[in-house]
């Protein structure tokens, strides 16, 4: 009986890895319905986080400059966002988290900037812990609304979460086709 749920929080944090908002939302969702412990999705949803950001911003810090010097054409984009990042990297570092298709190459762009390394971490755990909860609380309070509006349809909530699921997986494809 366990297993199936190791494997559903690992599968969470996998998600979480590679498409955090739509997996957290739709675990959240589930945990409020009392198919998940809400406690181990927060815990998952701010580990996997640190594992996609951490990783970006180490790869940026070992191999982004030498990848920005084979594409001159990006070289002026990165130029105008280290600039933003010298002039307030504390703002960066917390507020890209919210801000949709920056999750990525903001943490590489810091890596291949001056940003200290004890800095990013300090200010990114910050983050990482404001976006768990916000996405956690968000979740939690969709799951009552769908729970108070459409409680006379049985078992709604396995469609809604399934439709959030499949919306995270199309994006996710979508984006590794680009």
């Amino acid at each position: 009986m366990y297993i199936h749920l190791i494997l559903i929080y690992f599968g969470i944090l996998i998600g979480v890895i590679f498409e955090g908002e739509m997996v957290v939302l739709s675990s959240v969702i589930a945990a409020h319905h009392g198919h998940l412990n809400i406690w181990i999705v927060l815990a998952i949803a701010f580990t996997g986080t640190i594992c996609s950001d951490w990783f970006y911003f180490f790869l940026g810090r070992r191999h982004g400059k030498s990848w920005l010097d084979k594409k001159p054409n990006l070289q002026k984009r990165f130029a105008k966002v280290h600039y933003w990042l010298e002039e307030h990297p504390v703002l960066i570092i917390v507020l890209y988290r919210f801000m949709y298709g920056f999750r990525t190459v903001t943490p590489l762009m810091m890596g291949t900037s001056s940003l200290r390394i004890r800095t990013y971490v300090l200010y990114s755990l910050i983050s990482i812990l404001i976006w768990a909860c916000f996405y956690v609380g968000t979740g939690y309070a969709f799951g009552e609304i769908i729970r108070h509006y459409l409680a006379s349809l049985k078992n709604v909530e396995f469609y809604v979460i399934g439709f959030l699921v499949l919306a995270g997986l199309i994006t996710v494809l979508v984006k590794k086709r680009e």
